[in-house]
């Protein structure tokens, strides 16, 4: 069935204008112009040919008498045609009767058109006639769908030229022949996409002869006249062939006037053709925006803010193409050179394209919409240039392409972006950083820095040493990565050097360690008490490398980073102030001191603890070489401990050394062979790749359980006992074992008893739980340490031996009782620090105040240590434990003063 105006809109043919504006509403569902634009210029123009043919039409279309002939427009006289026909809308052959009514024929006006009218042969210049008898022939003989191409405006331009000498009457009925005939013959309207401007402008196709017709017949006028008298589908088909000819026409017509075609006359702002209007502008917005343009008679002000944040990707989806790829080469350009941070031209172009961007982005943010109209413009323009006007190429070519790629262009802009933010603010710290340094040499720049860092640690008990060791390991790994030639000789500028990156982070945590970054605050926070022992070592240590580090040579300042950088591992491992500070006293140049003194036993003791750490759980390495090794750390002298030197030269303490087939420490000598380990060599070593078989499975076991029990009974509090305690083990590995061993697990097991047979050592692993005690068991745990802190309440005067002896029931590692073990080891060591001040014995009662508030933090402990520190001249820190004593909520009175009277007697102390 052939499309027509009311078949489209689905009603019949009606008068009533809001009848027909009702069915295209409905019918705008269906052909929405998002979805079908093509579908929607075809129910625009249905809408208007139906309104064209309401308006056009008498009161009563379905009747047409004699008298109504100047109503449908031919000045025809009927009475000369005793037989005429009429043609009504609904396709049907009227016949007119005597009375003036009209009665429908049964025959179809289809029908009716098949052959050529009769009385065309009865009128006189019958050569007019026969000539358009023999066109339309011709025309009905073309195959159905033929190529639009093959119609000729010529031949009918000749035949209206021959039919102009017609008189006035004949011309009319010769333009009624024509309308009545010349629509039904019409190829269908889907052929009009085969057909080209080219072919248009030369008089060839379709649309050439409909325009040619119109121009004489004045169809589109009259077009309820038309529809009289070919009917209603035929007069659809010319009309649509007649709208894509004058679409052509438009085309033509706009390509010979050139751009003001485009622009109003009035405003000079951009004018669209009316069907290209939506199909270029795409969107709801920038219809609207066009529309208050037209309306107004000038761009109004619009600021969008999404251009502002991600302009590339809206000027993209715009149409605006290079404007969005000038965007993106910009934004890219700035990343890159935001990152080279040792190219002053890169940089410099850096900063002078960001202002630039920004300017840009709220320029193009103002004026998208402008140049999205403009951009739209042009393709309409583009597609005038190319031909093209059908229904389907040319929608088409109007539409941005761009819209498409809308995602991947934002994923791009948006990587971009963060390369930006992040490349920028680095660039701009570094340059600000680095901008007083750049002609400086690089070891003066480092020097100076290093020595502040020792400065500044020196100067802040607060500062936590690791801070320093990160900036120590950052510069020797920078000198072997980007300073190689420091210590060479060479005084290189940090203008030349090949990335500045590292030095601006070396600046960086100068600020950080001096107070002077801003993301460190105006205030450090004291995260918990400073235990003064190793805080004056440290201080008398770091100001000691200060000096020697500024009067050294780059080689002497380098072996004093590495010397200084080895022993991180050591203060790492080191727990208690006594050991930090015996760390500290140690370090290369040794500070001479009762902290030096202490080292040897203090480093034994981690020594120790390291290895038993790793031996409970090895069960890699033979036995033979874990029982020397134990040996030799219980019995080396004193001296041979100062030799070792920091922990990471010792294999047994390298945290990589579980799975190493060699922990043997540095300096340790195997000729003296132990009694335990000639047995585990004849008779119960075995390889460490054979499959453990059940046996070895129990002696492995044994083995870990003897190294558990070793390792508590060597945690004793007093070095006397911790002394005789690693005497009695070394010579049970030392004597041979007894005749009556039989496996290694028997050995081991015998070792075990031998070293629980010292009471001392008993208590201790009973009190962890790991034997038995009918004594003391674990459910009794916490009522023990609750009577011993009662007995240390009743204590006046405690001396260090006593209350070391009482603190071996103390449970050595961590447990569900540890508050209860902490407050009693505070309370304990209080007690004795106590009992050093009264003595005026300084230094041991600092230190005892400091074990107290490393165990639990106390504000009476900060007082009586306060008293020590002042006796000693250290006023510094005396101030500090002032303000700690008020800065802590709650005051725990070990010593049983009234806290009021405490309080009063200290604030005016606060005051000064």
């Amino acid at each position: 069935m052939v499309e027509t105006c009311w078949t489209l809109l689905q009603i019949a043919p009606t008068q009533e204008e809001d009848d027909i504006r009702r069915a295209y509403a409905r019918r705008l569902r269906d052909f929405r112009p998002d979805e079908d634009p093509e579908g929607f210029q075809r129910l625009l123009g249905a809408r208007d040919a139906a309104l064209n043919w309401a308006n056009a039409q008498p009161a009563d279309l379905l009747t047409a008498t004699i008298d109504d002939r100047n109503d449908l427009g031919w000045d025809v006289d009927l009475a000369e045609l005793p037989e005429r026909e009429n043609i009504g809308r609904s396709g049907e052959q009227l016949k007119v009767d005597t009375d003036g009514e009209t009665v429908p024929q049964p025959e179809s006006a289809a029908a009716n058109l098949t052959e050529f009218p009769a009385e065309i042969e009865t009128i006189d210049d019958g050569l007019v006639f026969e000539r358009l008898r023999e066109i339309v022939a011709r025309e009905k003989a073309r195959p159905w769908g033929a190529d639009p191409a093959v119609y000729e405006a010529q031949p009918w331009i000749e035949l209206f030229n021959l039919a102009a000498g017609l008189s006035l009457q004949r011309h009319e009925q010769f333009l009624q022949a024509v309308g009545r005939h010349f629509p039904s013959i019409l190829p269908p309207i889907g052929l009009q996409g085969l057909e080209t401007v080219k072919e248009f402008a030369q008089g060839r196709g379709v649309c050439a002869v409909v325009e040619t017709i119109e121009q004489q017949c004045r169809f589109a006028e009259r077009p309820a006249s038309l529809v009289q008298l070919c009917g209603q589908e035929a007069a659809m088909i010319y009309f649509s062939w007649l709208a894509h000819a004058q679409s052509a026409r438009g085309v033509l017509q706009r390509r010979a006037a050139g751009r003001a075609a485009y622009v109003d006359e009035r405003t000079g702002l951009p004018a669209f053709p009316a069907e290209d209007r939506i199909f270029a502008l795409e969107t709801a917005d920038l219809v609207k925006f066009h529309k208050d343009t037209v309306d107004h008679g000038r761009w109004p002000f619009r600021f969008d803010w999404k251009t502002l944040l991600i302009p590339t990707t809206r000027l993209a989806a715009a149409g605006l193409i290079w404007q969005g790829g000038l965007f993106l080469a910009l934004l890219g350009m700035i990343a890159v050179c935001g990152f080279s941070l040792n190219n002053d031209t890169a940089q410099l172009v850096a900063v002078a394209g960001i202002p630039v961007l920004l300017v840009a982005r709220f320029v193009m943010a103002v004026f998208i919409n402008r140049l999205a109209v403009g951009a739209a413009l042009q393709r309409v323009m583009q597609a005038d240039r190319r031909g093209l006007w059908s229904r389907k190429p040319r929608p088409d070519a109007l539409r941005n392409q761009w819209r498409e790629y809308a995602r991947p262009i934002f994923m791009g802009e948006f990587i971009l972006s963060l390369a930006v933010l992040v490349s920028v603010p680095i660039m701009i710290s570094t340059f600000l950083i680095l901008q007083g340094d750049l002609d400086r040499p690089v070891e003066t720049v480092v020097s100076e820095i290093v020595d502040s860092a020792l400065v500044a640690v020196a100067s802040d008990d607060r500062l936590p040493h690791s801070q320093l060791f990160e900036l120590i390991d950052l510069v020797i790994a920078s000198e072997q990565a980007n300073f190689s030639e420091r210590g060479k000789g060479t005084d290189l500028l940090v203008r030349d050097l090949g990335d500045r990156g590292w030095l601006a982070e070396l600046r960086r945590r100068e600020d950080q360690l001096l107070g002077n970054s801003w993301m460190s605050g105006s205030d450090r926070v004291l995260m918990g008490p400073v235990l003064v022992t190793p805080a004056a070592e440290r201080e008398r240590k770091l100001r000691v490398l200060a000096d020697a580090y500024r009067s050294a040579t780059p080689e002497g300042r380098m072996q004093i980073e590495r010397s200084l950088a080895a022993w991180k591992l050591t203060l790492n491992f080191a727990k208690g102030p006594q050991a930090i500070a015996a760390v500290w006293a140690a370090i290369p140049p040794r500070t001479d001191g009762p902290n030096l003194d202490a080292f040897p036993e203090e480093m034994r003791r981690l020594l120790i603890g390291k290895f038993l750490a790793n031996a409970v759980g090895n069960f890699i390495d033979s036995d033979v070489q874990l029982v020397s090794q134990f040996h030799w750390l219980l019995t080396v002298p004193a001296d041979r401990l100062y030799e070792i030197g920091p922990l990471r030269s010792v294999a047994v303490l390298d945290d990589n050394a579980a799975n190493s087939p060699s922990l043997t420490p540095v300096g340790w000598d195997n000729s003296d062979e132990t009694g335990a380990a000639r047995y585990f060599r004849e008779y119960g070593d075995r390889p460490a790749t054979k499959a453990p078989e059940l046996p070895r499975l129990n002696a492995a076991l044994a083995r870990s359980s003897y190294f558990d029990v070793a390792r508590t009974c060597l945690d004793l509090t007093g070095e006397a006992d911790r002394s005789h305690m690693r005497q009695l083990i070394a010579r049970s590995l030392a004597n041979s074992p007894d005749a009556s061993i039989s496996s290694s697990a028997d050995l081991w097991q015998t070792l075990g008893r031998l070293a629980l047979a010292d009471p001392a050592c008993y208590r201790k692993v009973s009190i962890t739980g790991r034997v038995s005690s009918p004594e003391l068991s674990l459910s009794q745990l916490d009522n023990q340490f609750d009577k011993l802190d009662d007995d240390l309440d009743r204590l006046t005067e405690a001396e260090p031996d006593a209350m070391g002896e009482l603190l071996q029931s103390v449970v050595p590692q961590e447990g569900i009782f540890g508050f209860t073990r902490d407050r009693l080891l505070s309370h304990a060591h209080f007690l004795v620090g106590r009992w050093f001040l009264n003595r005026r014995d300084y230094r041991n009662a600092i230190l005892e105040f400091d074990q107290a508030l490393s165990a639990r933090e106390c504000n009476e402990s900060y007082v009586q240590r306060r008293q020590a520190l002042q006796a000693t001249g250290d006023d510094k820190r005396a101030e500090t434990d002032l303000q700690l004593a008020f800065q802590r909520s709650g005051w725990c009175m070990i010593g049983g003063a009234d806290t009021e009277v405490l309080r009063s007697s200290l604030e005016p102390l606060m005051k000064k």
